[in-house]
């Protein structure tokens, strides 16, 4: 009995002594994570002091790099503005977009313009905003400043005509008002002579034809032109109606001299008066005293008294619009539909492919500059909305199609 009893407590001390060891393991344990996470909080609170350092700095150098940003986008707009003049497009730009850019400057520009122009090669793909540019400067400046631009033509005629040969004929009908003046004889008749010779020559509707020969019997290019096998070949095709009629009467009254046939002739310059170039610059009387050197003294008796409706498919061209633009199409005050159907118009007597490259061409040179393509988001949208519609409706694969979204 004895030996169960000192058997227990045996078994009882020992059973006390794990639990005082376990006790103290545990306490030791405690106290080391207590230290532990003292050391940790103390870290923490470190690390939390460089954070807030860390912020100040990064606030400071935000600024700083913000800064240099800011000098950076002056310095590149500035670098810009300077390559901008020094460039075809830049100037061409600058020139179709600057809405108050003075006349003076405007000179200064077209100056520059017109020296790169006879260097840079793809001038010829902005031939119609060239064009544009110089007539554009025609309808605001003043005699002086016309003259100074005049000259800049002049001094080296042959290159820009070869030039604008490139274009389409409306276009090239501007430069013809552009050159019309006694002091441009040769340039006008280096470009006379240029066309009668060109391949796209055959290209060319009745109406331009008719503005062509007027020029050349105004300029009293005639005898010298009748010799090319090209123009007698042309001048008297079935096609082109009231061309052929003109030189037709011309070579008959300048055999007979007969009233009826000047009369006739006049009759011709009253249904197509909207449409004739020389008109827009002179009275019809003036321009017949120079063709066909006589003194006219009863003038509206030559006219014949007949009522002359315009026809509903007539398309007056404004000398300085493009030739889209003549047709209606424009992006400010018109709707989409409105757009489409000068589009449609457009397309009766065009191609699709110089439709769509006269859109695209647009687009193109409102992207060359990164300015631009904030300024005239809404045009562009527009074009690019046109240019998808064209192709969903129209295009059949027959020629490549400009990629529009690709930002130059």
């Amino acid at each position: 009995m004895k030996t169960k009893e000192t058997l227990f407590e045996s078994l009882t001390f020992q059973l006390k002594q794990g639990l005082w060891e376990m006790d103290d393991f545990f306490k030791e344990r405690i106290k080391n994570l207590e230290l532990e996470t003292e050391h940790k909080k103390h870290q923490m609170e470190e690390m939390q002091k460089e954070k807030e350092a860390l912020l100040v700095t990064i606030k400071t150098l935000k600024k700083i790099n913000l800064e240099l940003n800011n000098d950076r986008e002056m310095l590149l707009k500035k670098l810009d503005k300077k390559l901008s003049r020094s460039s075809v497009t830049g100037i061409l730009t600058i020139l179709l977009c600057e809405d108050e850019l003075e006349n003076d400057k405007q000179i200064e520009l077209l100056k520059e313009l017109l020296k790169l122009a006879m260097h840079e090669e793809k001038i010829t793909k902005y031939i119609r905003e060239f064009i544009h540019v110089i007539c554009n400067a025609f309808t605001f400046m003043d005699y002086y400043q016309k003259r100074t631009i005049k000259r800049e033509l002049k001094k080296n005629y042959d290159v820009f005509n070869q030039l604008f040969l490139n274009a389409q004929l409306s276009d090239i009908r501007k430069i013809l008002i552009v050159y019309h003046s006694e002091k441009l004889i040769d340039p006008i008749d280096d470009l006379l002579e240029k066309l009668i010779h060109s391949e796209c020559l055959y290209n060319y509707i009745d109406e331009d034809a008719l503005n062509i020969f007027l020029y050349i019997i105004y300029y009293d290019k005639i005898e010298q032109f009748k010799k090319y096998d090209r123009f007698q070949k042309y001048f008297n095709s079935e096609r082109i109606y009231y061309s052929r009629k003109i030189y037709s009467l011309y070579k008959l009254y300048s055999i007979k001299k007969d009233i009826s046939i000047l009369q006739s002739i006049v009759e011709i310059f009253r249904n197509k008066e909207a449409c004739i170039d020389l008109f827009k610059t002179e009275m019809i009387k003036k321009v017949l005293n120079k063709i066909f050197n006589i003194k006219i003294e009863h003038f509206n008796n030559l006219y014949v008294k007949e009522t002359y409706i315009k026809p509903e498919d007539y398309i007056y061209r404004h000398p300085n619009y493009s030739e889209l633009r003549n047709y209606g199409y424009q992006i400010t005050n018109r709707t989409d539909e409105q757009r489409w159907k000068s589009l449609q118009k457009y397309l009766n007597e065009h191609s699709l492919q110089e439709t769509v490259n006269e859109l695209n061409k647009r687009i193109r040179l409102k992207l060359g500059r990164e300015e631009d393509k904030k300024r005239y988001a809404n045009a562009i949208e527009k074009w690019r909305f046109d240019l998808n519609r064209l192709k969903e409706v129209y295009y059949e694969n027959d020629f490549p199609w400009p990629d529009i979204d690709e930002e130059e």
